[in-house]
């Protein structure tokens, strides 16, 4: 293999990160359903209502998942694919954690009615805004081929 072979097989490789780089990137749709379906997953635990309405919600979030895989025609581990995404989902999963335990003990450990629900609304937004985060990180990993 000559030197202008070996340039074309990595300017080839790097086409393809870029290319790959593009389609992994997420619909709108897809972070604003799942933010909302998170929030309403909470709201539904503050309003007494999570008997019937978790179990709706999370298939609605596993059609979401579903549907992402469809629709980008990419399946991956779109939270844990490259070094800089996993870390933006582990401070996510980090904020979750916190924010969910925060929201349990005021509800149920302070008699602070809707707490569960107010924590949900701030998980909910966390999760729009970590998940185009995580896939903006995704595509410069990828791009610069991490």
């Amino acid at each position: 293999m000559d030197a202008r072979s070996a340039r074309a097989a990595l300017d080839a490789v790097a086409v393809s990160r870029a290319e790959a780089a593009a389609r992994i990137a997420c619909p709108w749709w897809y972070h604003v359903g799942l933010g909302v379906t998170v929030a309403l997953l909470f709201l539904s635990m503050s309003l007494r209502m999570a008997s019937w309405a978790v179990p709706l919600l999370t298939g609605v979030a596993v059609a979401l998942g579903w549907a992402v895989r469809r629709s980008t025609g990419v399946s991956l581990r779109r939270y844990t694919s490259t070094p800089h995404a996993t870390l933006l989902c582990g401070l996510y999963a980090l904020a979750f954690i916190i924010l969910t335990v925060t929201g349990m003990y005021l509800e149920w450990g302070a008699d602070m009615y809707g707490a569960i629900g107010g924590a949900g609304l701030v998980i909910g937004i966390l999760t729009i805004v970590a998940g185009y985060l995580i896939d903006a990180a995704a595509q410069r990993d990828i791009r610069a081929g991490r």
